[in-house]
């Protein structure tokens, strides 16, 4: 029986282990443990991060207490809001998700209270946060939709997100380094539709993937051990890819390059067989040699492209720093490599322990509260801070990968969706942390949760919903 033809039990249905019935109310406990925490870890950030700031203006911090508590209270409260809407289904289901999730946010919020105006704190709550957890809370209420997502959706998403991306390409708003990384509808914010973007080509490979997927595999042509697939079966998903990567180009947004490459490969491997993978990937990686020839010699390397090579070399470099072979009047050191020194330095003096929240120079390193925040981590929480947030994100990623791996093998869409998403927000990661260490060189995507960015945030809290609607669901429909 096909998943979408099984009824989902509603809450008052909901079974505990054993087959006893579970009354609504009385499930999550561990979920609403792990919120509590949480909870008070984000009012003691603020409070901790605000009486700082005064004690070192000589001023008394009481007054400027009441205003610090607003922001985590706003954030306690959507959590609260989610935890009794997943309560009242009366499901155990995959209870570690949303305490994760909260626990980065809240970190990323105190981090941008200490280093930026309220006001960026309340564009992150307002144009990320806030819409996210109505969407997470639609999903809750509407499981199902997840199947409209699957059957009804996937097209019209694949095309808008590309289609915006096209547009942002040709008219996008150029910011101050050169790229076209925004697009503004009249008096509205601009968007980074690469954000975008990138949920979309998730949702459109598991779908594609899912519809083309058995005839590409069941009409491939047997080459020794390996088998040849029809050109026609793979040649939509390798155009969307190629007309999404040209767009990025014209944008200078490598960072987000890298990460549908990442997406595509991963997504190729999940979906297919390994026989079948390995020539799909050959084919692939002929086509962007062939991309990057032409590329190559048609079109010039931009100048924030150069000089962010030029810094990931050797960010103390005394060399003149050139641009398109002209002299520009800095050295690598003072230019690009500026904020790679300033990154290493705070990591430096952060040590073990950190510097304590407030009591650190984050503010030297240029972008601290979006591209390099993961610096301000290093420096006032420590090494160990650091890599607590580093675990963070790797049990997010099993957690999500376990659920990809736990569902049926019928619900093709359903498991390729949950990959992409634990893919994607772990490359994410690992690109910009590794390029605040000076591991990669820098690309100005953000840390998922942490980082300044209200769309990027407002995909993040989306595709988390997306994997605990899936688990949801699971549980509500027999296997």
């Amino acid at each position: 029986m096909s998943v979408a033809s099984q009824r989902v039990r509603g809450p008052a249905e909901s079974v505990a282990a054993g087959g006893r019935p579970r009354t609504a109310w009385a499930a999550r406990r561990v979920e609403f443990s792990l919120l509590l925490v949480v909870i008070v870890t984000g009012f003691l950030g603020f409070v901790l991060v605000t009486a700082a700031a005064q004690i070192r203006a000589g001023v008394d911090p009481a007054p400027s207490l009441p205003p610090a508590l607003l922001p985590p209270a706003v954030v306690a409260v959507s959590l609260l809001g989610l935890h009794l809407l997943l309560r009242r289904r009366g499901s155990d289901a995959e209870q570690i998700l949303l305490p994760i999730v909260g626990l980065l946010v809240v970190i990323g919020l105190t981090l941008i209270w200490r280093l930026r105006e309220p006001d960026a704190v309340w564009q992150q709550l307002t144009r990320g946060w806030l819409p996210g957890v109505v969407v997470a809370a639609l999903l809750i209420l509407r499981v199902d939709l997840v199947e409209r997502l699957r059957r009804d959706w996937p097209a019209l998403i694949s095309v808008a997100g590309l289609g915006l991306l096209l547009l942002t390409a040709a008219f996008g708003v150029v910011d101050e380094s050169g790229a076209r990384l925004s697009l503004r509808f009249g008096p509205l914010p601009a968007i980074q539709t690469s954000e975008l973007v990138k949920l979309a080509l998730i949702v459109f490979l598991a779908w594609y993937i899912e519809s083309e997927g058995e005839r590409a595999e069941a009409r491939a042509r047997s080459l020794g051990w390996m088998r040849l697939p029809a050109l026609k079966y793979i040649f939509p998903g390798v155009l969307y890819v190629a007309l999404a990567t040209l767009a990025l180009v014209r944008m200078s947004d490598f960072g987000a390059i890298l990460i549908l490459g990442v997406l595509f490969l991963t997504m190729l491997y999940a979906g297919f067989e390994a026989r079948l993978f390995w020539p799909m990937l050959g084919i692939g990686a002929a086509l962007t040699l062939i991309m990057v020839w032409v590329l190559a010699n048609t079109w010039s390397v931009p100048d924030v492209m150069q000089a962010r090579w030029a810094a990931y070399l050797n960010p103390w470099s005394q060399a003149p720093l050139l641009i398109d072979g002209q002299p520009t009047g800095l050295t690598i050191a003072e230019g690009p490599g500026y904020q790679i020194q300033q990154a290493i330095y705070a990591f430096i003096a952060g040590g073990a322990t950190g510097t304590g929240l407030g009591f650190g120079s984050p503010n030297n390193v240029p972008l601290a509260h979006s591209d390099m925040i993961f610096a301000a981590v290093g420096e006032e929480l420590g090494a160990l801070g650091a890599l607590a947030v580093l675990t963070l994100f790797g049990v997010l990623l099993l957690r999500t990968l376990r659920l990809g791996l736990t569902l049926p093998r019928a619900q093709i869409f359903e498991r390729l969706l949950v990959v992409g998403i634990g893919i994607h927000l772990f490359t994410q990661m690992f690109i910009m942390i590794g390029g605040t260490l000076n591991l990669l060189p820098l690309t100005g995507i953000t840390v998922p949760f942490l980082s300044l960015g209200g769309v990027a945030l407002l995909v993040n809290v989306l595709e988390v919903a997306l994997v605990l609607t899936l688990a949801l669901r699971a549980e509500s429909v027999p296997a």
